[in-house]
């Protein structure tokens, strides 16, 4: 029901219900001071006004106190999720339905812990025992991050947490993980190999296997006190989160191969809720070693392919919409993820290299090769349903960083309207590649599919906004050195690092907003048009039709 006047509550709290709204700066709805997206916060301010017609309310957001009609907003909360630009590596913070902070990795660099300072005003946040703490002022709790996930372990996707984790104004809850902790050598056992450091690895049934699988949080604890002084970068980030909130719990996520038919969520976040997470993978497998059953991962390559092959995948459910967090899949997960689910004998390239080879001989094939050509086609067709099925999503990040180690045939199961791509400038991998962009922009769903990137998203351009930006930026740090008064230099030491926070928060980032069936795709401009366009912005809209949502054409960008 939409909001009434007498709904209202001074200071009460609210959140824009429509695509994208103008923040008039006076009550009869003319001049536009702030671009607004679906789902920002907004207060009222008490105040209200009837013009031409039109109820207009007094609200305050971001930064602003403004107008806006009493039908641009409403009581009820949505789902927000934001790929913010953390440089090199992933980082996805998520605000669900209820309220509760999911943190999805948070790259290398110190990028998530300066966005959550910004989000959540954390350098102003008055906790006892931390700089600056005033006892004049109400005391704060520090600000707390419900869900962590550290998809697998690549210091592109956890190093940054090591800044969050040790930031003191916040605290964690539940976190977890895929099961694989780099360590350093630990004691061998017969028939067990180790070739690198994520433990050992044994083989069985003619796979080859992970020795080690780490479920539990008494499991992580055991292996983090056998290595007290070790710097492996996982095993002291999971120290420090330990330090900072010892009452957390830290366990894997995971499916196994047996019950892939039966849905596993995430604790807190089941299929009843109004935002759900479904587990996809990584996927653990019964097997026996020295006779006795274990769940163990297969080694799917390299240490590099198996840790980040393993990477939990995420499908999130907010009615329609379905979203897609995949971690940093590659070729040879995928192919063993793709078979798994649709229970197939060979996997999407054997499958492909087998009908190449077979509409390579001599035609016409004979009677049993096309039998074999008809029986290899039942298995490319169950492989791509049973793979949308499974996959199939309105949104989804791109697997690592835009890498070109990717599979057409996953891409078309995901058949997304909406891709996005987390990568940094200061990397050699040139992510993202040009082909794997072609191949996003060939296999996404629909003729102009979406793709975003939160390196685009930031201009390098020479005289772009950014770059005066950082150039004042640099003159007030070298300002500070000549402040001699103590109080005024340690302000205005906050003052940049707030300006900091702000520019990892503004420039790079990719949010989705999702209200009802509104759907909203934006990246803040680096150089606004006006006070009234500071977004870029795409709708999706659902089509009952074809049962999912499409890209919203009919206005002009």
């Amino acid at each position: 029901m939409p909001l009434e006047l007498a709904d209202l509550q001074d200071e009460g709290t609210y959140f824009v219900c429509k695509p994208t709204v103008v923040l008039k700066e006076t009550n009869d709805g003319k001049t536009g001071i702030n671009h607004l997206l679906l789902g920002d916060w907004l207060q009222f301010q008490g105040e209200s006004n009837v013009h031409e017609g039109k109820t207009y309310a007094k609200v305050k957001c971001r930064g602003d106190t403004g107008w806006l009609q009493l039908d641009e907003f409403d009581a009820v909360r949505g789902l927000e999720v934001n790929f913010v630009d953390v440089g090199q590596g992933d980082g996805c913070h998520i605000v669900t339905p209820d309220d509760k902070v999911f943190l999805i990795d948070a790259g290398v660099s110190d990028n998530m812990n300066r966005f959550l300072s910004w989000r959540y005003k954390l350098r102003g946040r008055n906790v006892p025992d931390t700089e600056g703490f005033d006892p004049n002022r109400a005391e704060k709790r520090p600000w707390k991050i419900d869900y962590v996930l550290i998809s697998h372990p690549d210091n592109d996707h956890y190093l940054g947490l090591k800044y969050v984790i040790r930031n003191p104004k916040l605290q964690f809850g539940d976190v977890f993980h895929n099961g694989i902790i780099e360590r350093p050598d630990e004691e061998e056992h017969d028939g067990v190999d180790y070739p690198w450091d994520l433990g050992g690895q044994f083989e069985a049934s003619g796979e080859k296997y992970l020795f080690d699988y780490v479920a539990t949080t008494a499991e992580l604890e055991a292996i983090s006190d056998r290595h007290p002084r070790t710097t492996k970068d996982l095993l002291t980030t999971v120290r420090a989160l330990f330090a900072s909130s010892p009452n957390c719990t830290v366990r894997s996520l995971g499916v196994d191969m047996a019950t892939l038919d039966q849905d596993i969520f995430v604790p807190d976040f089941e299929d009843d809720k109004a935002f759900s997470l479904q587990v996809l993978g990584p996927i653990r497998e019964q097997v026996t070693f020295s006779g006795a059953d274990r769940k163990a991962l297969r080694r799917l390559g390299n240490e590099s392919e198996t840790k980040n092959g393993h990477s939990v995948i995420l499908k999130g459910c907010y009615g329609n919409l379905r979203l897609l967090l995949g971690g940093d899949l590659n070729e040879p997960s995928q192919n063993f993820l793709l078979k798994a689910y649709a229970g197939t004998e060979k996997t999407p390239d054997e499958v492909h290299k087998a009908i190449g080879k077979l509409m390579a001989k001599r035609q016409p094939l004979t009677s049993a090769q096309q039998q074999e050509l008809n029986a290899l086609e039942a298995q490319r067709v169950r492989l791509a349903t049973r793979g949308n099925e499974v996959f199939g999503a309105d949104i989804a990040k791109a697997c690592h960083h835009g890498s070109q180690h990717i599979l057409d045939d996953f891409i078309r199961a995901t058949d997304a309207v909406a891709t996005v791509l987390s990568s940094g400038d200061n990397e050699s991998h040139s992510h993202p590649r040009p082909d794997a962009l072609g191949a996003y922009g060939k296999h996404s769903h629909g003729n102009r599919p979406l793709i975003f990137s939160t390196e685009l998203a930031r201009s390098t351009k020479e005289f772009s906004t950014p770059v005066p930006d950082f150039v004042a930026l640099l003159e007030e740090i070298g300002a500070v050195d000549a402040i001699t008064d103590t109080a005024e230099r340690r302000a205005a030491i906050k003052a940049i690092e707030a300006r900091k926070d702000r520019n990892v928060a503004v420039y790079g980032m990719i949010t989705v907003r999702a209200l009802g069936d509104k759907v909203v795709i934006a990246q803040k401009l680096e150089k606004p048009r006006k006070d009234s366009q500071k977004w870029d912005w795409y709708e999706l809209r659902f089509d009952a039709g074809a049962g999912r949502y499409l890209r919203y054409t009919g206005r002009k960008h």
